[in-house]
């Protein structure tokens, strides 16, 4: 079985990592149900093994069956069971699973229907850190436990006027998200962007009282999704709401509309979380090439964008772990003031490289097409092969949405 590393742009073959053994007709083999791709479509491992089976009734994941060789009127096919009492389990399993599933749907409804971007929240914190600075020695605006969490919101931001390299996008990826985003944990007393987004809004409301936020105005970003082309956050302004709060020196006020702000992203990563566990519905039947969306801050000149990323490890039997042939997939979305919008896809199988650039603006095309030479002398005194490297105008599109459905009630 060759395992491959997918883009926009084609399907790149790399090294088979796995390999099928012969299978007659009428052999029977125990397999693990070890994750649901799409639609009826089922990933079975075996030993060195795995096999994606199309139009069997959906097992759940880590269920152990059997897979039957049988011989159909259009040829071989295969036919998989539940093993021993997994299959007299099933109808109850299964009624408890549309229940979690019905649970699950509505839990999303009310995400998409609150969640907003990091960036309206990073500009408020800010213009309230800005109100904070300029306040006589010893006068305060909001509480210590409000003004401290208002402060760890910022160190969660990834400075590209200072070191901004993989290590440092590694480290900040892993504190935003703890072990499952680069593999080391998160640091002992840290804690993760979903974490330091909780505590900030109690220690807000605490602060607002009774008041609340006024209702949203603006538009929301696009859902966050596995194979959705990502789209970077601009920078935002802070609301003319809050900016009138902080005149005023109204800590109630600022503090609500901050919560409220707060809420909003913490929605937004909660739904991004749903996502990368497969249990949105996205665009496109193929499985997602990537198992993993995040959003990480950006401070690019004094103010914060934010960068939508898709991550991706090829997860055969071979490559689990710290495996002898690591295959990995990036795609990031970006749009600041100076860039405009601009979107990457990069592939790593071993030391190869494969990498694609969008921008819709051309004079950054233009500028990206004449930095390309350079930087793939930089990618190669680190000990990359760059196979592929090209600059590509506008931005690719998305599949089509599956109609009528938004939770996919297979994964």
């Amino acid at each position: 079985m060759i395992s491959r590393v997918s883009t926009p742009t084609g399907v790149v073959a790399v090294t088979p990592v796995t390999k099928l053994p012969p299978l007659n007709v009428g052999d029977v083999i125990a397999v693990r149900v070890a994750r649901h791709m799409a639609d009826n479509v089922m990933r079975l491992v075996s030993g060195t093994f795995q096999l994606d089976v199309e139009g069997e009734e959906m097992l759940p994941v880590g269920a152990r069956a059997k897979l039957a060789v049988e011989r159909g009127a259009d040829g071989v096919r295969y036919h998989v069971s539940a093993e021993g009492e997994a299959g007299a389990a099933r109808g109850a399993g299964g009624t408890r699973e549309a229940a979690a599933l019905a649970r699950i749907t509505d839990l999303a409804t009310r995400l998409a229907a609150d969640q907003d971007g990091l960036a309206p929240l990073f500009a408020g914190a800010a213009a309230a850190a800005r109100t904070m600075a300029a306040l006589p020695a010893g006068n305060t605006l909001f509480p210590p436990a409000a003004a401290g969490a208002l402060a760890t919101l910022f160190g969660f931001r990834l400075d590209t006027g200072a070191r901004f390299d993989g290590t440092a996008l590694r480290q900040a990826l892993t504190r935003i998200a703890g072990q499952s985003a680069g593999g080391a944990g998160t640091p002992p007393g840290g804690e993760t962007l979903d974490e330091a987004l909780a505590a900030l809004v109690r220690a807000l409301r605490g602060t607002a009282g009774e008041r609340e936020a006024p209702s949203r105005q603006a538009t929301p970003p696009p859902l966050p999704g596995l194979q959705r082309h990502p789209r970077g956050e601009r920078p935002a302004r802070a609301s003319g709401e809050l900016l009138s709060a902080l005149g005023r020196r109204d800590a109630q006020g600022a503090a609500a509309i901050l919560a409220g702000k707060g809420e909003a992203a913490l929605a937004r990563g909660r739904l991004a979380a749903l996502a990368s566990r497969g249990l949105l519905a996205d665009a496109g039947a193929d499985p997602a090439p990537f198992d993993r969306v995040l959003d990480l801050p950006l401070l690019i000149g004094g103010e914060t964008a934010v960068i939508s990323l898709q991550i991706g490890r090829d997860d055969t039997p071979g490559h689990e772990g710290e495996g002898a042939h690591p295959a990995w997939r990036l795609r990031f979305g970006l749009n600041t003031d100076g860039t405009g919008p601009v979107e990457a896809v990069v592939g790593l199988d071993g030391t190869r490289l494969f990498a694609s650039i969008w921008a819709v603006r051309e004079e950054i095309r233009m500028a990206l097409n004449d930095g390309l030479p350079r930087l793939a002398v930089t990618l190669a005194e680190l000990g990359l092969e760059v196979m592929d490297l090209k600059v590509l105008a506008g931005l690719p599109d998305d599949p089509p949405a599956p109609s009528g459905q938004f939770v996919d009630m297979v994964s």
